[in-house]
C-alpha cells in the first residue's frame, strides 16, 4: 500500500495534469467529469479521484454537484490568483497571462511604492536600497548572459528581484497588497526562468515573433538586464528611503513601463518621472552610483525629443522596424520613400541607380520633415542615408538626430528585395546600394543593429540605445550592460 506522502504526490500530479488540460481547453467548458472517468483516464483510486476533483473545485476550475459530478467551468469562475492556476496559464497561454499579471502589477506596485515612501520604515528602506545595489551589481556580472556559467548568477538575481518587490509591497503596510505578492513574484520569475532571451540566441528560432510590437507588449527577458531597469530600481529604493511619495510612484510606474514594448517612452510616464526627479536628491545615493544614475535618467527623459532615422540598404526592414518603433514610442512615422520626386521613382523602376544630384531634393524633403517635428512630438523616419554626406544634410535640419543602421548582408538583401512585390526598387540595384554604403562612424550619434533579429528585439534594442544615448556602431544582438 502506498505511503501517505506518495499518495499526496500522486494526487498532486493528477491535479496538475487535469488542471492543465482544463486550462488549455482539452476539457471543454460544461463538460461533465465523473469520478469513474477520472479513475479510468489517470489510473488512480476512487479516493484519489475524488480528492483531485475536490481540489480543482476549490480552484474554481470545476463545480462539484451531488449526483452530477464535476462540471468544467468558464475562465471567469476560476480562482485566477491561485498559484497553480497562474502556473498552468503561464504554461499554456504565457502571453495573455503575463499581460494580465503585468496589468495587476501596474495597478498595485506604484501605489504600494507611494505608501512605502509615506511609511518610510527603516527596515524596509534598508532592505530595498541594499537589494537595489545587489541587483545592479549582479546585472553587470560578465557571465550573466552565459547559459551555463551564468545560471547561478541569474538564479541569485531572480531571488533578489523577487525579494525587492515583496519588500516594496510589504512596505505599503497594506495586507491586501502583500497578499498579492505571490502572483507578482510568479510574473517576475517567469520572465527570467522561462522567457529569458538567452534561451533563444538563434534568431531563426523566434522568427514567428516578427510581428507588430505595440506599446502593450510584455517583452521577453533580455540576455542581460537592461541598465535602465536597474537604475530605475535604484531610484525607487532611494526615493522610498527619502520619503518622496511622488518620485517613488513614478519610478515604480517606469519600471513596469520598461518591460512593455516602448511604454517607457510614453509622454505621460516621462512627465511623471521628470516631476519625481525634480524632487529626488541624487546626493542621497551612494557616491559610486550618482554619476551613472544621473546620466541614465537625463538620457531617458530627453530621449523622445530626438528624431530617429532608421537607415540601411533596401531590404533591411526599415519600414517594418520604423513603424513598430514609432508605435512603441508613440511618435509620428514617415516613410522616407514617399519623399522621392516622381523622376527618382521612375529611374529606380528602370533599374537606374540614383546619384548624388538626384538624391539631393529627396534628402532636402526628408530634412524638411525632420525640421518640422516638434521637440516634444518626436519623429521616426526611414531613409537609406547610405553615405555620411547624406546624413550630414539631415543633421543640418536636426543636429540631435539619432541614426539606427539596420545591418544586412548583400546576399540576404538581394533575396529579400527579389521576394518583394509591389515595390519599385528592383533587386538589380542592391549592389549599387552596398557600393555607396558608408557605415556610421564613432562620432555619429546612433547605433547599428543586426537586421535579421526579430523585430520586437530590434525595437527593444533601439529603445535601450535611445535611453542610454549610446553610440555602439558594431552590430549586436543584445545589450552588453
Amino acid at each position: 500500500m502506498e505511503s501517505e506522502d506518495a499518495l499526496r504526490g500522486s494526487t498532486a500530479a493528477v491535479v496538475q495534469l487535469l488542471g492543465c488540460q482544463i486550462v488549455e481547453g482539452g476539457k471543454p467548458r460544461d463538460r461533465h467529469l465523473t469520478v469513474d472517468a477520472v479513475m479510468q483516464e489517470f489510473g488512480i483510486t476512487r479516493p484519489m479521484a475524488r480528492e483531485v476533483l475536490q481540489t480543482l473545485h476549490q480552484k474554481g476550475l470545476v463545480n462539484l454537484q451531488p449526483r452530477v459530478g464535476a462540471t468544467v467551468q468558464a475562465l471567469r469562475r476560476w480562482d485566477l490568483l491561485d498559484p497553480d492556476v497562474i502556473a498552468w496559464r503561464l504554461e499554456v497561454a504565457p502571453d495573455s497571462q503575463m499581460r494580465s499579471l503585468t496589468e495587476l502589477r501596474e495597478v498595485i506596485e506604484p501605489r504600494a511604492a507611494r505608501l512605502a515612501a509615506l511609511s518610510r520604515s527603516a527596515e524596509i528602506c534598508h532592505d530595498l536600497t541594499g537589494r537595489a545595489r545587489t541587483l545592479l551589481a549582479l546585472s553587470e556580472e560578465p557571465d550573466f548572459a552565459e547559459p551555463r556559467e551564468g545560471a547561478a548568477i541569474r538564479q541569485r538575481f531572480r531571488d533578489v528581484d523577487a525579494a525587492f518587490h515583496r519588500t516594496l509591497l510589504a512596505g505599503s503596510r497594506n495586507e491586501l497588497f502583500l497578499r498579492l505578492s505571490h502572483p507578482v513574484v510568479m510574473a517576475l520569475n517567469h520572465r527570467i526562468d522561462r522567457d529569458w532571451a538567452g534561451g533563444r540566441r538563434d534568431a531563426r528560432t523566434v522568427a514567428s515573433t516578427r510581428g507588430l510590437v505595440g506599446a502593450d507588449t510584455v517583452q521577453r527577458y533580455p540576455l542581460r538586464p537592461e541598465p535602465i531597469a536597474m537604475w530605475l530600481h535604484m531610484g525607487l529604493a532611494y526615493a522610498v528611503d527619502q520619503g518622496i511619495a511622488t518620485a517613488s510612484e513614478a519610478f515604480a510606474e517606469a519600471i513596469l513601463a520598461e518591460i512593455r514594448g516602448g511604454r517607457l517612452q510614453d509622454p505621460a510616464v516621462l512627465d511623471r518621472l521628470r516631476a519625481g526627479l525634480d524632487l529626488f536628491d541624487v546626493g542621497g545615493l551612494p557616491a559610486a552610483h550618482r554619476d551613472g544614475f544621473r546620466d541614465t535618467m537625463t538620457a531617458l527623459v530627453r530621449a523622445r525629443r530626438a528624431p530617429v532615422v532608421v537607415m540601411g540598404v533596401t531590404g533591411s526592414g526599415k519600414s517594418t522596424v520604423g513603424r513598430c518603433l514609432a508605435e512603441s514610442l508613440r511618435t509620428p512615422f514617415e516613410e522616407g520613400d514617399d519623399f522621392h520626386p516622381a523622376r527618382n521613382v521612375e529611374s529606380m523602376e528602370r533599374g537606374e541607380p540614383l546619384d548624388d544630384r538626384s538624391r539631393s531634393p529627396w534628402l532636402a524633403a526628408v530634412a524638411g520633415r525632420m525640421r518640422a517635428a516638434g521637440a516634444e512630438e518626436g519623429l521616426v523616419v526611414t531613409c537609406s542615408a547610405l553615405r555620411r554626406i547624406y546624413r550630414e544634410m539631415l543633421r543640418v535640419a536636426r543636429p540631435d538626430a539619432f541614426f539606427v543602421h539596420l545591418v544586412l548582408g548583400q546576399d540576404e538583401a538581394t533575396a529579400r528585395v527579389a521576394a518583394r512585390k509591389a515595390h519599385y526598387m528592383p533587386a538589380s540595384l542592391v549592389a549599387s546600394q552596398f557600393a555607396d554604403l558608408e557605415p556610421l562612424e564613432e562620432d555619429e550619434a546612433g547605433m547599428a543593429i543586426d537586421a535579421t533579429l526579430p523585430v520586437e528585439r530590434i525595437v527593444a534594442e533601439i529603445q535601450t540605445g535611445l535611453a542610454r544615448g549610446a553610440r555602439p556602431h558594431t552590430p549586436h544582438a543584445s545589450p552588453t550592460g
